[in-house]
């Protein structure tokens, strides 16, 4: 059967369903309630039966279209063959990783998690599907954890799984990158650094989307600089599922898809207008084609998107929003990965190494640094502008990238150090490797702190319920309120106003009293503060490698006149 036979098949297939289907019958499909569906449900079957029509005339044209036959290119100065160990080290690696993040997998989840847990853990599978209250649902993450749960059953690990699992994927992923646009060596030191990095494994215990996210970045990448590089249908298809799931497990997703995009229009137009053909390929195959999967899965929910936009992101928490705060942040984060005391000198010599690392690459594979720079700059320019808090998690998709400069940094610096004793070029090679093995080690050092709670709401709560007396109350104000009432469902008090808590601490000869993230505190809860800062003596604090995680117990021995 020829190619547009095929293509017409599945074309009339989507394009009936699409024209035919009854609303109400697709929501009943998916099992949501069909007697009385919601408009924005109703409106939501609409588009999701407009995009398969449009996949079906996308279909058409696809296999309408002329492949062209470009034989395959690599990046320049790529000359290191793929050694055969390589495959065994990897695996060793990956199975290492897996070990690392299985550890204390369920220790003390944080806020959001706890709100993916009691808000989409136990939701029903199709009602995942056609929800999105807040931008804090990472919808494929929901799904793949909502799962998790029902499987393994109800606890903290279980909803982390998935967070797992796509983060050992992403050290496979970053080996394929890596040895892409560089060499398999390279590849590997990237992927060793990913498996004992603090952050990747924070970031592959915590049940939200963000180590999805970076799966997807760097897989999608992969196979853009192929596509880029190769034109093969097969590739734009394979970029164009990668770059649709990753947008629907993460909205900020989208900035890394337009950073392919302008690349890939950069690359068109500096060579001109005879490209069209293949220029086309990717537009209909790649770019088309995820825009239109994408507007599939979000189909069903865009009108609950458009009413709830921002969500969940509306906050007086001014810092969140200054660039300079994230710089901070950022920098703490860094400082984490190196606590054995030598921070200053990893950063002097950071600076030098990533210098290195984005010449090597401005040499030979310009096109990577647009990969790495324009998403964040675009994203951070964006967030910006819309007053969204800048919290630096939201840019975690550029990790793997920021791995690779240093690697290539560190292989300059290694070769450099070789032409100024003159040695060979193998033995500049193992001094590169020495130097970054040096690196590892000393992120390596710092995992054990990783596995910590993340915020210790559990902690706090039992040494409240072993210290409380008869007659004594306890209550929570901000972020400490939903997990102790919804999660670990305590009969504990909640203060929203000054009022609130007076009255609390009016009928209790003594008051405990739970906060954390000082600084949401401080701008949504002013008064609060204050009161708590002149009232409330902080009797116990139990750390969390949260930013600002600290679980604080007050406590406040006479009552309020």
């Amino acid at each position: 059967m020829s190619n547009f036979l095929i293509g017409a098949v599945i074309a009339a297939l989507l394009i009936l369903l699409g024209f035919f289907l009854p609303s109400s019958a697709l929501i009943g499909l998916l099992g949501a309630p069909i007697q009385k569906p919601p408009e924005q449900l109703l409106f939501g079957a609409r588009l999701f039966k407009t995009g398969l029509v449009a996949l079906g005339f996308l279909a058409i044209v696809l296999a309408k279209l002329p492949v062209p036959n470009r034989p395959v290119s690599r990046p320049k100065g790529v000359t290191e063959p793929h050694g055969k160990i390589y495959p065994l080290i990897l695996l060793a690696l990956l199975f290492i990783a897996f070990i690392l993040r299985l550890y204390h997998l369920g220790n003390g989840l944080w806020y959001d998690e706890i709100v993916t847990y009691v808000k989409y853990g136990r939701m029903p599978f199709a009602e995942i599907l056609t929800t999105y209250d807040s931008e804090n649902l990472h919808v494929l993450f929901a799904l793949l954890a909502n799962a998790s749960v029902k499987i393994f059953g109800e606890n903290d690990w279980s909803i982390r799984l998935p967070a797992v699992l796509f983060g050992v994927g992403s050290i496979w992923a970053i080996y394929l990158l890596g040895r892409y646009v560089g060499t398999a060596r390279e590849g590997l030191l990237a992927s060793a650094m990913l498996t004992f990095s603090y952050h990747h494994i924070w970031f592959s215990q915590n049940a939200r989307g963000y180590m999805m996210l970076l799966f997807w970045t760097i897989l999608s990448s992969w196979f853009f600089l192929r596509a880029l590089r190769e034109a093969r249908p097969g590739l734009w298809l394979a970029y164009a599922v990668s770059a649709a799931l990753g947008a629907y497990t993460h909205m900020t997703m989208f900035f890394v898809v337009a950073g392919q995009l302008i690349l890939y229009a950069i690359h068109f137009l500096v060579r001109g207008g005879e490209t069209w053909p293949e220029a086309r390929t990717g537009l209909f195959y790649g770019f088309g084609l995820a825009a239109l999967l994408t507007f599939q899965l979000y189909a069903l929910v865009i009108p609950q998107i458009l009413s709830s936009f921002g969500e969940g992101t509306r906050s007086n928490v001014l810092a969140w929003k200054n660039p300079l705060w994230t710089l901070l942040e950022f920098s703490r984060g860094i400082q984490v990965g190196f606590r054995s005391g030598i921070f200053g000198i990893f950063v002097l010599a950071g600076l030098f190494v990533v210098g290195a690392g984005i010449w090597g690459f401005l040499r030979h594979d310009p096109a990577f640094l647009g990969l790495t720079f324009i998403p964040v700059i675009t994203g951070a320019t964006l967030s910006f502008a819309l007053r969204h808090p800048l919290w630096p998690r939201f840019y975690f998709f550029a990790f793997g990238f920021g791995v690779l400069v240093v690697v290539r940094g560190t292989t300059i610096l290694g070769g450099f150090i070789a032409s100024r004793l003159r040695l060979q070029p193998a033995q500049s090679v193992f001094i590169g490797t020495a130097l970054w093995v040096l690196v590892i080690f000393a992120s390596a050092l710092s995992v054990p702190a990783a596995y910590a709670p993340k915020q210790d709401y559990y902690g706090a709560l039992l040494f409240v319920e072993q210290n409380r007396k008869p007659g004594d109350a306890v209550v929570t104000v901000g972020v400490t309120t939903f997990p102790y009432q919804k999660f670990y469902q305590t009969n504990w008090e909640e203060a929203e106003t000054l009022k609130d808590l007076d009255a609390i601490r009016s009928r209790s000869q003594r008051t405990w009293l739970l906060y954390t993230l000082p600084l949401h505190l401080q701008y949504e809860y002013p008064d609060l503060m204050k009161r708590i800062e002149e009232r409330y003596r902080v009797v116990k604090e139990f750390f969390g490698t949260l930013s600002g995680g600290t679980i604080y117990v007050c406590l406040s021995q006479h009552p309020h006149p």
